[in-house]
């Protein structure tokens, strides 16, 4: 049976560990983390989940300025050297997948050969550890289909974000594109004005239809959502008067409708 996860940060200013323990207590059965160092020690995250009795889904690796990953010099070393990072970490953690953007959502770079050979390397360190690498659908889909085409590996697979598909690409139906490469999700909803990480059922989604092509994608351990509302959006007055507890509440319900 499908378990239910967040992202470890959903909009409230509370400690980790404080958020760990609402997640938990709504019902929760696992977590998404951030891999970046702008919050202190990350390594400590995965035993601070793990003593309130949640799973790690995945790590989210950084992603300042992924277009780098395409364009020739030192940026683009630097990120492909951050992913393998997060590779060799998740393999110490016991963590299964790393999830990572190869363009931004605002724009796009060319697609070129040394953004492929970074990639495959990328690749084949998750291979030699075992870990998954799940690309997720940002502003380019082309992006996508040219890595799938070109690297065949079992440790190559998508994250599907529901936000990014309908704000930047409705039409190009990820679940049955990539469906049998899905490694992990994001599930948000927006009214495909801005990405505005709504929870579901609060924008204009069709969440039917997303629950039914789910079930015939390759199987995953999670819905994870992934709800970020402090957005200047008139939609984000919904949550303004719940505490944290409350909307997290709301945010086990509403995915709870999607199992």
């Amino acid at each position: 049976m499908l378990g239910l996860g967040i992202f470890s940060w959903f909009s409230y200013q509370h400690p980790l560990q404080q958020r760990l323990q609402m997640i938990k207590r709504v019902g929760f059965d696992a977590v998404s983390l951030w891999w970046g160092d702008e919050f202190g020690d990350k390594n400590c995250q995965p035993e601070m989940a793990r003593k309130q009795g949640l799973d790690i889904d995945y790590v989210h690796a950084p992603c300042s300025n992924p277009n780098d990953l395409w364009i020739d010099g030192l940026n683009g070393d630097d990120y492909l050297r951050t992913i393998l990072s997060c590779i060799d970490d998740c393999k110490r953690h016991a963590i299964p997948t790393v999830v990572m953007h190869i363009t931004r959502l605002s724009s796009k770079p060319e697609i070129t050969q040394i953004g492929l050979e970074r990639i495959k390397r990328m690749v084949d360190s998750a291979e030699k550890n075992q870990i998954k690498l799940a690309l997720e659908n940002l502003d380019s889909i082309q992006h996508l289909d040219y890595v799938y085409k070109n690297i065949k590996s079992n440790c190559l697979g998508f994250c599907y974000d529901s936000g990014h598909e309908y704000f930047n690409h409705r039409d190009a139906d990820c679940l049955t594109r990539y469906g049998d490469k899905l490694f992990a999700v994001h599930l948000d909803d927006n009214c495909g004005d801005d990405d505005t990480h709504l929870l579901p059922y609060d924008g204009n989604i069709n969440w039917n239809s997303v629950r039914q092509k789910l079930k015939i994608c390759r199987e995953i351990r999670y819905l994870t959502l992934e709800v970020d509302f402090n957005r200047k959006h008139e939609k984000s007055s919904l949550y303004q008067e719940l505490s944290a507890e409350e909307f997290l509440a709301l945010a086990y319900k509403r995915v709870s409708l999607l199992k």
